[in-house]
């Protein structure tokens, strides 16, 4: 049983401390807005199983029961749309819906692209009953659908389930073994996909209580990672790999460590010794060259943090900002080189796309498969954020007189430069934009997108699985200095289709929030 913070909807919806004075609160009052009360919430003190959004409550209004009545007479694709099910369904049907909408099939994503999540059924299959990685399943598959259906008995189910799996996790990851590793891997990046489902808004409410003013509260998003363990625990799991030198599981240990490093990235922390070198996993070609970009340019953000710092703060063994402008001169000159020297079938064209809102400027690019797209996309907010770097780096250089002038030139290349590739994101997500039916733009009627050789009718701007791809790049893009703010705002609000479809909480605050800071 939990406490959960009391207060009028109003100020639960901004995300501020409420003083509970009814009939108007004096923040509502204040800020001249409707005080809004929950009818069934007390005077006295308030119990509940857990806080309305964790429950799977919205934000803001969900989709209207016309929209949803119209997605059930719609004929059934060979993807499942999200559409509301029984609320008496099973556990059968809420994996269902799950794998349906959250898992790439093998046709739909290349391997350089595909994530741990995407070998979740290989080893569900492979495990026991009862074990950690059967019950995390469960407990995601029923956050997701009671997420996205509002069914609070699914999230009830998802805790009870999430609970017995880390019970069962706790003695299991203390017996590692070769023939259960993987299984392990799966399990710890699955608990992570939970969390942020089900736990991000209440980790902010606590962090937000005990606010602090430090630098890593508003650069890394370190609310976030307080009490989150799963990454670094995937990551001893790898470390552990190499030392009893066990056989390695290449696909999944690459998909593992992608994500480790694009972690490390938003959290401002360099690679592990031990995940430096992808080669070592088996990546190759254009893949492993941008690979290697992305393990420098985690480097090189946890070295340019103190350019965040204010000068009374900054001490004298720090890195000069001269060195981490030419680091990141360096580091941009490798992208352009990595981008220019792809192979043909990367490469992607330029169309017109007159459909309203589904374009930034009216143009889009097309890709190959999404996997292409999802490391172009990568490519682009890595290079915004080298640019950012820079363009920071060299704001201290210009304090100095006598670099004044050639500091600010190279200023305007910077932000000339990432408006450019702000803009190429804007047209490059568009691939991941499902198309209106109707020849106006209603928000209401059903959209469509072909994922491989499947054709997927939805409500949703974005659908889950497509927008797995899109949050990094874009959580990326959206909070970086120097972002023109039309670009800004069209990348924030295709961030905010992703998370809403998603249903993950992080990424949710990500796009209202100011936690990280490029």
């Amino acid at each position: 049983m939990v406490f959960p913070r009391r207060g009028c909807t109003t100020c639960k919806r901004r995300r501020i401390k409420c003083d509970v004075v009814r009939p108007v609160c004096g923040r509502c009052q204040k800020a001249t807005r409707d005080c809004v009360w929950d009818q069934n919430e007390e005077a006295g003190l308030l119990f509940k199983s857990e806080n309305a959004f964790a429950q799977g409550k919205p934000r803001r209004p969900w989709k209207s029961r016309e929209r949803e009545d119209a997605a059930d007479d719609t004929q059934a694709p060979d993807v499942a749309p999200l559409s509301p099910m029984s609320l008496s369904v099973g556990e059968d049907d809420v994996f269902r819906f799950w794998a349906d909408n959250f898992l790439f099939r093998e046709d739909e994503i290349p391997e350089f692209a595909r994530d741990s999540v995407y070998y979740t059924l290989t080893y569900r299959d492979r495990a026991k009953p009862g074990s950690s990685l059967c019950l995390a399943v469960s407990a995601y598959s029923h956050a997701s659908y009671g997420r996205a259906m509002q069914v609070d008995e699914k999230i009830v189910d998802a805790e009870r389930l999430f609970a017995k799996s880390i019970l069962i996790m706790q003695s299991e990851i203390h017996e590692p073994t070769q023939d259960n590793i993987d299984e392990l891997l799966v399990t710890t990046m699955l608990m992570a996909y939970y969390e942020n489902v089900m736990y991000g808004d209440e980790r902010h409410l606590v962090r937000e209580r005990e606010a602090t003013l430090s630098m890593e509260s508003h650069v890394v998003g370190a609310r976030f990672w307080e009490d989150v363990c799963h990454h670094e625990g995937a990551a001893g799991l790898l470390k552990l790999r190499q030392q009893r030198e066990w056989t390695p599981n290449l696909p999944l240990d690459r998909a593992v460590r992608r994500q480790l490093i694009r972690t490390c990235i938003l959290r401002g922390i360099p690679v592990a010794p031990w995940l430096l070198n992808g080669a070592h996993f088996g990546e190759e070609g254009p893949v492993l060259e941008f690979d290697s970009i992305m393990v420098r340019v985690a480097a090189l953000r946890a070295r340019s943090l103190c350019l965040f710092l204010p000068k009374s703060h900054r001490f004298s063994d720090q890195p000069h900002p001269g060195d981490i402008a030419a680091e990141a001169r360096e580091l941009s000159t490798a992208l352009d080189s990595w981008s220019q020297d792809i192979p043909d079938d990367w490469n992607f064209s330029t169309r017109p796309d007159p459909t309203p809102g589904l374009t930034f400027d009216g143009l889009a690019h097309v890709y190959a498969n999404y996997g292409h797209t999802a490391v172009w996309s990568r490519y682009r907010a890595v290079h915004m954020v080298v640019n950012s770097i820079r363009k920071r780096a060299l704001t201290r250089l210009e304090q100095c007189s006598a670099q004044a002038v050639s500091a600010k030139l190279e200023q305007d290349i910077c932000l000339e430069k990432t408006a450019l590739l702000a803009t190429d994101l804007c047209r490059g997500a568009s691939f991941f934009l499902s198309t209106p039916l109707a020849v106006a733009q209603d928000p209401t009627s059903t959209r469509t997108i072909k994922i491989g050789d499947n054709v997927v009718q939805t409500n949703d701007e974005v659908v889950p699985k497509l927008g797995t791809l899109l949050a990094w790049p874009l959580s990326l893009a959206a909070n970086t200095d120097g972002v023109p703010e039309p670009q800004r705002r069209w990348l924030k609000s295709k961030l905010k289709s992703a998370a809403d479809s998603m249903g993950d909480a992080i990424l949710t605050i990500i796009t209202e929030q100011s936690d990280f800071r490029f």
